[in-house]
């Protein structure tokens, strides 16, 4: 893991702080007392990490980023501020910053945050090595983006600290949650799961906090909510974003206070609750928009694990696909061997818009109505995965004609996914909104 790291910071004792902290943590640290010293300091020599404060004398906080990224790509940024506004927050990611920090923060948000942020950088692939399949609690892979992503977790779960989950549909946003409890000292005691999105609005406060008899209509008994069931172990909250501005100043009182009353009550109840949460939206975007208190949001995010689509970890995919196999046949009592070369290539060949859930879908059903001894492309064929043309194989005509349909469905389920709007889709597709013009007319979407 990277040591270097460069502070800038022109508080000379926060500085001074910062720097015999990271000192103690076996960092090697470079400090920086304006914002010409840190660029003259990026520009002689390059670091693992940087700390900036966003208001600098001389060149700020921002430039600094922009520079350093520049030349370190890999390199993790993290900001640091006392101006606590979404629009700073939203300015930092987008200059390419890893992370921030709202000032003063308590030095071991600090280490915490680091040492998951160095943990998840970008790695050369070792390509002499063969790669192992790896089980962290319920989380298979072989993947650096994954093994990453289980470090920050073992990092992170021993702590009390609250943690944000972020990623697309499918990516295994639970079963995050499920590591980090069982590798908690809360792991004896309960974990209990909700779906914000799953409840109407208008339940969703008894839901969580319970209620009194009497405090609505059909309220006939008195009833815990999920904070109580939860006292001593952990509570997640899945697709927090959908919570309504009644229940988000409840649940701010209770990160704050450590306390609520059940709806129709006036007794304060005490509860101790390490609050884990999950979206696959950008909190910040429902920040700008309105929809989330911004005092809720630094609440939440103390630490982000941002988990990476399928299409982004493809070595993944057949390690996966094995394991499913695995745990469907056994129940069925089929002797299935495994998926032969053509469903292989059939499988890493497809974009997975469901990630791991849409492939262990297609694996369950294919283990299911398969009448054969290996799984062929044949069998994992579906209205959302079609079986290639005949001869596809030898062809780079009908192969290109394959690509370009799996290309086609991609595009549609993601247009689909964000209601048609298409600079919130090229934003997910990484490109740019003329290029994603391009590609639907050349496709037939236009």
């Amino acid at each position: 893991m990277g040591r270097s790291i460069l502070v800038v910071e022109d508080e000379r004792i926060l500085r001074v702080t910062l720097a015999n902290d990271l000192k103690e943590d076996g960092y090697e640290v470079t400090a920086a007392a304006d914002g010409d010293e840190g660029f003259r300091q990026i520009r002689q020599r390059r670091f693992d990490a940087a700390l900036f404060d966003l208001k600098l004398p001389g060149v700020d906080g921002l430039q600094l980023l922009k520079m350093f990224k520049a030349s370190n790509p890999h390199g993790v940024a993290i900001m640091m501020t006392a101006y606590g506004t979404i629009q700073s927050a939203v300015a930092a990611l987008k200059a390419g910053a890893s992370d921030y920090l709202l000032k003063p923060f308590a030095s071991e948000e600090l280490t915490v945050l680091l040492r998951g942020l160095l943990a998840q950088r970008t790695a050369p692939p070792d390509k002499t090595a063969e790669p192992t399949v790896r089980r962290f609690a319920e989380l298979v892979y072989v993947s650096r983006k994954m093994a990453a992503v289980c470090d920050l977790i073992a990092t992170v779960a021993p702590s009390d600290a609250t943690i944000l989950v972020h990623g697309e549909t499918g990516t295994g946003k639970e079963l995050t949650a499920r590591a980090i409890h069982q590798q908690s000292d809360r792991r004896e005691q309960p974990l209990v799961c909700v779906s914000c999105a799953a409840i109407p609005e208008t339940l969703l406060e008894s839901e969580l906090f319970g209620h009194e008899k009497g405090a609505f209509t059909g309220a006939v008994q008195e009833r815990r909510g999920r904070f109580e069931l939860a006292h001593g172990g952990t509570l997640f909250l899945d697709e927090v974003t959908d919570l309504g501005p009644a229940v988000q100043a409840k649940l701010l009182r209770v990160l704050q206070e450590k306390e609520f009353e059940r709806v129709g009550g006036t007794r304060t109840l005490k509860v101790d609750v390490r609050l884990i949460s999950a979206t696959r939206k950008r909190l910040e975007d429902e920040v700008l928009a309105g929809r989330m208190r911004e005092d809720l949001f630094y609440r939440l995010k103390v630490i982000t694990i941002r988990l990476p689509p399928l299409r982004e970890r493809k070595e993944d995919i057949l390690p996966l696909a094995e394991h499913f196999l695995e745990t469907y046949r056994r129940p069925l009592r089929k002797e299935i061997c495994g998926l032969n070369a053509e469903a292989s290539r059939y499988l890493l060949a497809h974009l997975w818009p469901g990630n791991v859930r849409e492939l262990q879908a297609t694996i369950q059903r294919a283990v299911t109505l398969t009448k054969h001894d290996v799984l062929t492309p044949e069998d994992l064929a579906s209205d959302d995965l079609p079986a290639p043309p005949l001869g596809a194989e030898a062809s780079p005509h009908l192969l290109n004609e394959a690509v370009r349909e799996v290309e086609r469905h991609y595009l549609q389920e993601v247009l689909r996914r964000v209601g048609g709007q298409r600079m919130r889709a090229a934003q997910i597709l990484g490109i740019s909104r003329k290029t994603l013009w391009k590609k639907m007319k050349t496709l037939g979407l236009e």
